[in-house]
This record gives structure tokens, sequence and C-alpha cells, in this order.
């Protein structure tokens, strides 16, 4: 296999930040705060079954979750999402939600989702740097304030948001 020079590209997010990741350099004064950078290979002929990128939060992302393989393949896709998340930077008191605290059923969840109590169901732990998550499909998760981490995911944008 050919070693293969990656592009970096920021993505903008509202919850993003301007101070980065050394390495990429800070968001300029007025500059828009980046949430995401991605690692692409802009010469491949075929979609990559991962996708490696750095996240900068100054806000709780949204609680979601992915749909494994073959839910996705029902739906069209051409995989599911599982992610992985090495955390190399935290604040004080930052966490992640991976799971939920106690099992719902359908309609708990969805009400929990429509009124945003899910926030509260999450299993929120403490994170610091060097720590490592793995997030399976069908687990309903959410990455909170004050992290600098890589994700590394199954390259598909299906994601549901659930609040």
């Amino acid at each position: 296999m050919p070693a293969v020079q990656l592009t970096t590209r920021r993505v903008e997010k509202p919850w993003g930040r301007r101070d980065l990741w050394p390495g990429f350099g800070d968001v300029p004064p007025g500059g828009a705060p980046v949430g995401e950078v991605w690692f692409e290979d802009e010469q491949a002929k075929t979609d990559p079954a991962l996708l490696v990128k750095y996240l900068f939060t100054s806000g709780k992302l949204s609680v979601q979750v992915h749909p494994d393989d073959r839910a996705a393949r029902a739906h069209g896709y051409k995989r599911g999402k599982d992610e992985a998340w090495l955390i190399l930077a935290a604040t004080p008191g930052a966490t992640i939600g991976l799971g939920l605290r106690q099992t719902m059923t359908r309609e708990a969840l969805r009400a929990a989702a429509l009124d945003g109590s899910i926030e509260d169901d999450l299993d929120w732990r403490p994170v610091k740097a060097g720590d490592v998550f793995y997030s399976p499909a069908g687990t309903v998760h959410a990455i909170g304030p004050g992290l600098t981490l890589i994700e590394v995911q199954q390259n598909v944008d299906l994601t549901y948001r659930l609040y």
C-alpha cells in the first residue's frame, strides 16, 4: 500500500473553538469557530471506509445515535457508523455522555428526546488526556465542552440527532 499525503479541511461549527491544537493554527480574529479538522485523500478514487478527524469543543454537541451496518444498508447506505475517540486535552470537569444510565422503552426515549431530558439520562463520564472511548453503532452519545480529541469513525454521513 503506498503512502498518501492527506489534506486537512477545517469545518466550522457553532460549538467549535478559535484556539486549536498545535499545528493547526488558531482561527484569525473575527473568524468562525472551527469544530472539526478532517483528514482527506483528495486523489482517492474510492470511498475510504474510515474518516479521521480532530474535534475542538466549546459547547455540548447533540445527543445522537448511529445505525449499525445492517440498518444503514436497509436504508441505502454503504455502512453504519462505529466511532472511537482519543482524548488529547480536556478542561477540568470535561465529560462525554456514552450510553444511557438505564434501559428505556422506545416511547420513553422519544419523550426524553423531545423534552430535552435525554441529557440527564446519558451516562456522563469524566475524561482526561489519554483516555480512549469506543462508541459502537446503536449507542446514544454526546460529547461535552472543553475537549480536544481525535475521532476515528466509519466514513458515512449518517447521524440521528435525538436532541
